[in-house]
């Protein structure tokens, strides 16, 4: 799982969870039992306009909702697992020989990230992860390397220990759904005989971004367009339309044909599932985490049932090996 984690530590302590986004602040708690269970969970609203493209716009309303909504949820845990949206990251992949120690690898990512990011070294957050064998040499290795504006993980982190949290993790939201997604999959009662092309599209009120994903490796992402329409059939339109157009750039760029099964997390249009259904004839899944990984303990009205599957999938940074 990607984060900062080599520069800002791993999860040695659990961790709280914290989605900070235009839909608002999710806190989330995972107990450490089988199968796992939310312990505690809150949201809290924030104003429009208080985060717009992913920045911070409104610091102080932004803080006292993520200090609120710790405080709602009655978890004991300050310690933190933030995220960053996808478009505030710079990702590359690199092929390396393989046998490499890891302050090998840490000196030929450094290196690379001099060359070839258009920051000054001290200006970044730097991580990366092997991800598999080079599909070009057989004795090579994957590695991603992953990059932030220290700016950009400052604003969150900041933010978090101004409402009394002490961040840990700072991670891409995007690996963060993968990981509550893969989780979800490996519940399901009949799993799939062989890896299946997976996509996630994730809707929050200012932005919407969507991923493609087979046996829990990311293979394509793509930034989508804004779904501030006020009229609910042309913004369900305009997604699914997006959407397509992200498969079929994705089609284009790989040689994956078909698409076996879609994730719809975050605050999609209720009959948005079954638009994409409808238009791609692929199953199209909303993850309701509250009723699925909940103990009955947990509760919260008025939300979309897969809002919180980012402060989910952050808050499994507490079982980091």
């Amino acid at each position: 799982m990607l984060s900062f984690g080599r520069w800002w530590g791993r999860a040695q302590t659990p961790v709280l969870g914290v989605d900070i986004g235009a839909g608002g602040v999710h806190v989330v708690e995972l107990a450490r039992a089988r199968p796992l269970r939310i312990a505690h969970y809150a949201h809290r609203t924030l104003p429009q306009g208080a985060i717009r493209d992913g920045a911070i716009v409104l610091r102080e309303a932004v803080c006292d909702a993520i200090g609120d909504a710790v405080r709602d949820s009655g978890s004991r845990l300050r310690h933190a697992a933030l995220g960053l949206p996808a478009g505030a990251v710079i990702k590359k992949t690199l092929t390396l020989p393989q046998g490499l120690s890891e302050e090998e690898l840490e000196m030929h990512v450094e290196s690379e990230a001099d060359a070839s990011l258009p920051f000054a070294r001290d200006e970044i957050g730097l991580d990366f992860e092997v991800v598999g064998t080079g599909a070009s040499q057989s004795d090579g290795i994957e590695v991603m390397l992953v990059a932030a504006r220290k700016e950009k993980i400052d604003e969150r982190t900041l933010l978090a220990e101004a409402a009394g949290l002490k961040p840990l993790i700072v991670d891409v939201e995007s690996h963060a759904l993968m990981s509550a997604v893969a989780l979800f999959e490996a519940g399901c009662a009949a799993p799939a005989p062989a890896p299946q092309l997976i996509a996630i599209l994730q809707l929050d009120p200012d932005r919407s971004h969507c991923l493609f994903m087979q046996d829990g490796v990311l293979l394509y992402e793509r930034e989508l367009g804004s779904v501030l329409l006020k009229n609910e059939a042309a913004a369900i339109e305009a997604i699914c339309q997006e959407f397509r157009r992200a498969f079929q750039l994705f089609q284009t760029a790989t040689t994956f044909s078909e698409l076996h099964k879609v994730y719809v997390t975050g605050s999609a249009p209720p009959d948005l599932p079954d638009a994409i259904a409808e238009r791609m004839r692929v199953q199209v899944t909303l993850p309701d985490p509250l009723h699925h990984w909940s103990n009955g303990t947990v509760h919260e009205s008025g939300i979309h049932p897969s809002a919180c599957m980012l402060a989910c999938g952050l808050a499994l940074r507490s079982f980091d090996s």
